[in-house]
This record gives C-alpha cells, structure tokens and sequence, in this order.
C-alpha cells in the first residue's frame, strides 16, 4: 500500500490513465479497491495496476468484473502451486515479471481449453484480454512510469478551461446586457410611453 506522502504519486497516474484509457475516477475506484491490496503484496505497482486496469476497461469489461478478475489472476500469477503460474514458469512478484510473463503467455498462443485449466472460468476473458493486449499494457506502464507532474498539469489546464468558460459567460452576459440597453429597453420604452399616453 502507499502511505500519504506518495499522494502526487497516484494523482499524477490517475491523470494519465484517464487521458491515455477507458478509465474513469468511478472505474478506478470500483476495479482498484478489489485488487489493489493483492498487486501490493505480490510486488505489482501501482502504475503495472494501473496499466491492466486500463487496458481492461479499453475492452469494455466493466470495472467491478475486471477488479474481481484480476485480484483472482494476480492471486494464481503468484501462488507457485498455481497451474497458471507453473504454465509460466515462475511467480509474478513485480510488475516486470508480470510483463515477462504476459509475453511468455501470448508467444504460447493458448487456446481456450487450456486457458480454461490454466484461471477459473470467470477469469478467461479478462486473462484472454491481458494476454491479446500485452504491448498495450506495457506501452501504459512507461507511460505511467514517466507521468510524474501530470496531476499538476492536468488542474492547470481545467482551471485555465474553468476561468476561460467563466470569461466567455461574463462576456456573452455583456452582450445580452448590451442588446437589452440598446435595442430592447427603448422598444420597450416606446411601448410604455405609447400606453401611458393613451391612458
């Protein structure tokens, strides 16, 4: 687990894993509070999670599933009785053994079948979807590896776009307060003089 002061640290990877995957603040929190404690004691970090999380969400496996099934996954990847882990050869106990082991599965070109002995049958899509998306993954984590300040970068541009919509509401309010004074108020004027002088 992070402890506090690695705050910037996960801010700075939840902005890149937004900007660069399906992911979003409800999909981080949904998939992350079920498999985050299992990727810290077996070694994968927070961007390796991240990285999975995010490439996951690219399929279109929903959050709550994918979390669930790679909790389970992680758990095989470092159980050396696992037939999952035996079929790779080691355990997964960082978050580059993961890749290593991801390259070893998709050069084996698994088949279902055995796929279906290797993770429990509600964990084949999820596994199947990490293996067929391996350069994915590991394209997210040197880009999560390398997202330090993103955070920082990512408030900046919503305050500068806060303050710019803010600017363009106070000006389009000018506007309309022009066209009230200029050409609406003396119409009305002219209506109000007209009915008063009938009277």
């Amino acid at each position: 687990a992070l402890d506090a002061s690695e705050a910037t640290r996960v801010v700075d990877v939840m902005a890149v894993s937004f900007t660069s995957s399906a992911l979003d603040i409800e999909k981080w929190q949904t998939s992350m509070t079920k498999v985050s404690a299992i990727a810290a004691n077996m070694g994968v970090d927070i961007e390796g999670t991240a990285a999975v999380m995010g490439a996951l969400s690219d399929t279109g496996i929903e959050a709550s599933i994918a979390g669930t099934s790679l909790r389970n996954i992680f758990l095989k990847m470092a159980n050396p009785t696992s037939a999952l882990a035996k079929r790779i050869g080691f355990t997964v106990s960082s978050t580059e053994d993961m890749i290593k082991a991801l390259h070893k599965l998709k050069d084996a070109q698994i088949g279902q079948l055995e796929m279906q002995s290797l993770v429990d049958v509600r964990q084949v899509i999820a596994m199947q979807a990490m293996i067929n998306n391996t350069e994915k993954i590991e394209k997210y984590v040197g880009a999560l590896n390398n997202a330090e300040g993103a955070g920082r970068e990512m408030a900046a541009i919503m305050e500068d776009s806060t303050k710019g919509a803010f600017k363009r509401f106070t000006s389009a309010l000018e506007g309309l307060f022009l066209v009230l004074s200029e050409k609406i108020a003396p119409a009305v004027n002219a209506v109000t003089k007209g009915i008063r002088e009938w009277i």
